[in-house]
């Protein structure tokens, strides 16, 4: 019931928002990709995956642990009609989550772990697609999901970028581990190739989602606008430039608790970052060896 009052909110604020634009500008209200997501949420059963499950996913991705099918078989059919309702959100190239950061630190962000455990559902089912035969579908179920991932952290704080980039991270790794296991056509290696390429070499707004956070710290009561201002201003430029973060440390340090506290981990930050940039190029480079 929640759910499905909150999708009817979201079509209520999209019709508020197209209504105001210009006529060649509107998009029309089928075609957000984030009201098809969001279907695709109530449609998961049983989607929670353990810590344990997490750990064996990701000895799958390195090679070091066999793709068990019969033991995620049963998953993956119960959330097919899930991650058929997600590829095919992908196809449309807008998508609005309706965030309302007027709330500040109250804004819900619920729908950002539930992509999260979409994103993992749809790399095993990539892996069952393989297991069973059908390579074309499992390179389409990965390109979908690619686009998933980004579109999942669209407009989103950074806990919602954060976890964007893990799931673009584990279907990069995927991809790595259907390459080395099975050999693909030249056209389902053209349609990652594409799908890469559409990505960009930087998918995630890691700049956008550091001002909203910035935003969302200036209007705490332990806040003010001026040393979240240099700390933002200090922060985009360690995006920019690593070699910045040494400066951006110290602004830091020198900001009273407890909203030092509460500054994303610079460190972590560009850690990641350059980790997906880092997995992107070397993704091309495997999908171009493979010619």
């Amino acid at each position: 019931m929640k759910t499905s009052l909150l999708i009817l909110s979201m079509i209520l604020v999209a019709g508020l928002a197209t209504g105001s634009a210009p006529a060649q500008q509107k998009v029309k209200l089928g075609e957000n990709a984030a009201l098809r997501y969001w279907s695709a949420f109530a449609q998961m059963q049983d989607s929670a995956i353990t810590d344990q499950q997490v750990k064996e996913l990701s000895a799958i991705l390195d090679g070091t642990t066999p793709y068990d099918d019969p033991k995620y078989k049963d998953l993956i059919e119960k959330n097919k009609h899930a991650l058929e309702t997600m590829a095919r959100g992908t196809a449309l190239t807008n998508c609005d989550w309706g965030l309302d950061y007027e709330l500040g630190p109250d804004t819900p962000i619920d729908y950002a772990p539930k992509a999260t455990a979409l994103a993992r559902l749809n790399v095993l089912y990539a892996f069952h697609l393989q297991i069973v035969g059908d390579k074309e579908g499992s390179v389409r179920a990965l390109v979908a999901g690619l686009r998933f991932s980004r579109d999942a952290a669209n407009g989103g704080s950074l806990l919602a970028t954060l976890l964007a980039e893990d799931s673009l991270i584990k279907h990069l790794r995927a991809i790595a581990f259907v390459l080395h296991t099975d050999a693909l056509s030249a056209a389902q290696r053209l349609m990652l190739q594409k799908a890469l390429a559409q990505l960009g070499p930087e998918p995630l707004n890691w700049q956008s989602a550091i001002k909203l956070e910035m935003e969302v710290l200036s209007g705490l009561p332990s806040s003010s606008s001026g040393p979240s201002r240099r700390v933002s201003e200090a922060y985009l430029a360690a995006l920019k430039d690593p070699s910045m973060l040494p400066k951006l440390q110290e602004i830091v340090a020198t900001l009273p608790q407890p909203l030092q506290g509460l500054i994303p981990n610079p460190e972590r930050v560009l850690r990641n970052k350059q980790e997906l940039a880092d997995k992107l190029r070397e993704t091309h480079s495997m999908l171009q060896m493979k010619n």
